[in-house]
């Protein structure tokens, strides 16, 4: 009994220090991107990653089923992780959502443990949808075909024929402009959420 005292007064005397963040300094998100979480703490500890949703439901993100939550000090961890086979990709609505670390170096903590020993540390992620793009191609000749490929993923689809205005997400495309008997245009172009962007194109005979 005179041990376990002296072991609590050292962990009282002794306080944790947890660390959690995201991948983004600013933790503003749009749907569709990818979150990761990362969390660390200065000594070995038990420690629950926690997500309280918009509307209040509750996700345990750390630890898994069946792990007791036990982290090294000192070290810092992912989620998901590296040899995990899923991502955390943010979905809408707009809105704010809670990440809500929890550690004790005695047992795994619960969202509503409020032990002395408990740490708790707090992240709020904010969720933007992102207004869209406008991007307006002209060609000369007209009713050329337009192709548009997404430089991240490689998609290309084709969207129809000059002159055409296209709503589109912003981010990075190769715009495409084919016609029988002409030579092909590739365009590379970046869009900015809400803007509005006029493309000419000529085409040179083959």
């Amino acid at each position: 009994m005179l041990l376990v005292s002296i072991l609590s007064l050292i962990a009282l005397n002794n306080p944790l220090t947890v660390s959690i963040w995201v991948n983004r300094d600013d933790a503003v998100y749009a749907p569709g991107e990818n979150l990761y979480v990362y969390f660390s703490a200065d000594a070995g500890c038990y420690l629950a990653v926690y997500n309280v949703e918009q509307g209040g439901g509750v996700s345990r993100l750390f630890p898994p089923d069946g792990d007791d939550g036990w982290i090294r000090g000192g070290q810092t961890y992912q989620l998901p992780s590296q040899s995990s086979d899923y991502d955390y990709i943010v979905s809408g609505p707009e809105g704010i959502e809670t990440i809500v670390a929890m550690a004790s170096k005695q047992r795994l903590p619960t969202l509503d443990d409020e032990g002395a020993d408990i740490v708790t540390e707090i992240i709020y992620i904010q969720i933007r949808e992102v207004e869209p793009a406008e991007l307006i191609i002209i060609s000369t000749p007209e009713k050329c075909r337009i192709y548009v490929i997404e430089a991240e993923s490689g998609e290309k689809e084709y969207v129809g024929k000059t002159p055409r205005a296209l709503v589109l997400s912003p981010g990075e495309y190769v715009v495409e402009i084919k016609k029988v008997g002409y030579r092909p245009l590739e365009r590379s172009i970046r869009l900015q959420p809400g803007e509005t962007r006029k493309v000419f194109v000529r085409l040179n005979g083959c």
